[in-house]
């Protein structure tokens, strides 16, 4: 039959064949492909690097100390830090995001079997430096990145150090004027500038303001040995201001591949070198006269740098753990054996009979902080402060006693708030109750075993209230100190 001849309805019904598919169809297909692109779209979850989860970034100094390379670690080149996301699709996948500078994401996807590689080569990384630096030191705990606080390090030293040096070297009132203001504020946006294109980590934060500070001491030391009492004050703060961004920049990158123990440690270990060695000159008389004193100023700087190794090497080699917190511990227990030293100094002593307590003090002090506090336990930096402050509230609470008896005597004001910043300390100390140290820690990591072999803990307790009562002379039985071994 013929189109011609065809029946009418026959023809319609080809024409809406040939017309395409009708409505109906067409909203099918649409919800279909909304479907689709709804099915099509994923979701991240941050996840750490290695099984324990403590590694949640890596940055180019920590990959390197964990010795993460190809094919495990297919990140090469610069950047500023990695992630890694694993994607809710059902196939156990993974995307390691690199950001690179100005902004730039690099997204690379890994699968289940390359995820377990590089968790296992952070494992063996992390193996490798416990065997080869010592307990403290693993690597997944290098140093957390920090940005504000080195900001305000930075801005800090700019206002009280570099600012008034360049404003004591520049001659000229109005110049002067304008040297301060430009340096103090070109502290601020000089270091918020370098934040912008590289990662700064705490330990960096910490030992750059720390050498900074004594790097401008040094130089100010090394211009009195240079030229004595001759040098004019210009030439100081001319030195102060070099040594101290010398320092400043010495620190910063010192501490690229340190641990946040080991940056403490390193500056720590400079103050103590320093500190004893001018000690010791002062107790045998070497800074009675402008000679000695010029001798002793060079003696002191060489202390000083050779106290950085030593600061380091202590927290690498020790046979326990020494955490961040430990050494701010050991700084307060060598300014409590200090004021000890300084109670027992006579009204009349001579020069070197005061700078030999003092050093005595000072060592005690620190040996004191490093067998009671460092070895046992293992302090965070903010235990460290409240251990401070704990000391420094024990001291104004130990000299209330003698205000109260209307003693002027200054060896007795000092020997109480010597005692009351002891007792302070270890009040504080069984308040904060810090994690106790264990013993044989290079082992846990290779056997799993957790035993504790240290020595019983010393327990101290002071009662505010029986030391009121005996001072006020009540009669009956007043426990004012308990130790408990």
């Amino acid at each position: 039959m013929s189109a011609a001849l065809a029946p009418p309805a026959m023809r319609i019904e080809r024409r809406a064949r040939r017309a395409g598919p009708q409505p109906s169809v067409l909203i099918l297909a649409l919800l279909l492909a909304a479907g689709t692109a709804a099915q099509a779209q994923t979701r991240e979850r941050p996840v750490p690097f290695d099984v324990a989860g403590h590694v949640t970034v890596l940055t180019p100094p920590l990959a390197a100390r964990l010795a993460l390379g190809p094919p495990a670690w297919p990140v090469t080149g610069d950047y500023l830090e990695a992630r890694l996301y694993a994607l809710d699709d059902g196939a156990a996948s993974f995307v390691l995001v690199v950001q690179r500078q100005q902004g730039v994401l690099d997204r690379t996807p890994l699968d289940s079997t390359r995820r377990r590689m590089l968790a296992e080569a952070v494992a063996s990384g992390e193996r490798a430096g416990l065997v080869a630096s010592g307990p403290d030191n693993l690597p997944t705990v290098i140093s957390e990145p920090v940005r504000g606080s080195f900001i305000f390090n930075q801005a800090s030293l700019g206002l009280l150090l570099f600012g008034p040096a360049a404003a004591v070297a520049i001659d000229d009132p109005t110049g002067s004027t304008a040297g301060y203001l430009l340096v103090a504020g070109g502290a601020f946006f000089t270091s918020a500038a370098l934040t912008t294109n590289q990662p700064i980590s705490r330990a960096q934060n910490h030992l750059a303001w720390h050498s900074a500070v004594r790097g401008a001491l040094a130089a100010d030391l090394a211009v009195y040995a240079l030229g004595g009492e001759r040098v004019d004050d210009k030439t100081y703060a001319a030195a102060i201001f070099a040594g101290g961004l010398v320092g400043d920049v010495i620190g910063f990158q010192l501490a690229k591949p340190m641990t946040d123990a080991e940056a403490h440690g390193t500056s720590h270990g400079s103050t103590v070198a320093a500190a004893l060695t001018a000690g010791v000159l002062g107790t045998v008389g070497l800074d009675g006269n402008v000679g000695g004193r010029r001798a002793a100023s060079a003696l002191i700087i060489g202390a000083g740098a050779l106290g950085y190794p030593l600061g380091l090497h202590y927290v690498r080699s020790a046979p326990y753990r020494v955490t961040a917190g430990d050494v701010g511990t050991v700084v307060t227990a060598e300014f409590l054996g200090v004021g000890v030293a300084s109670a027992l100094i006579p009204q009349n002593a001579s020069r070197e009979v005061a700078s030999g307590l003092l050093t005595a003090g000072f060592a005690t002090g620190l040996l004191a902080g490093d067998q009671l506090l460092a070895r046992p336990f293992d302090h965070t930096e903010s235990e460290a402060r409240l251990l401070a402050v704990g000391a420094g509230a024990g001291a104004l609470i130990g000299v209330a006693i003698p205000v109260l008896a209307q003693s002027d005597n200054s060896n007795i004001l000092l020997g109480a708030a010597a005692i009351g910043g002891i007792l302070g300390a270890w009040a504080s100390e069984q308040i904060l109750m810090p994690r106790r140290a264990e013993a044989g820690e290079r082992s846990l990591h290779q056997s799993g075993s957790k035993s504790d072999t240290r020595g019983p803990r010393v327990e101290v307790s002071f009662t505010p209230q029986a030391a009121v009562m005996a001072a006020m002379r009540q009669r009956g039985q007043h426990e004012i100190l308990s130790l408990h071994f």
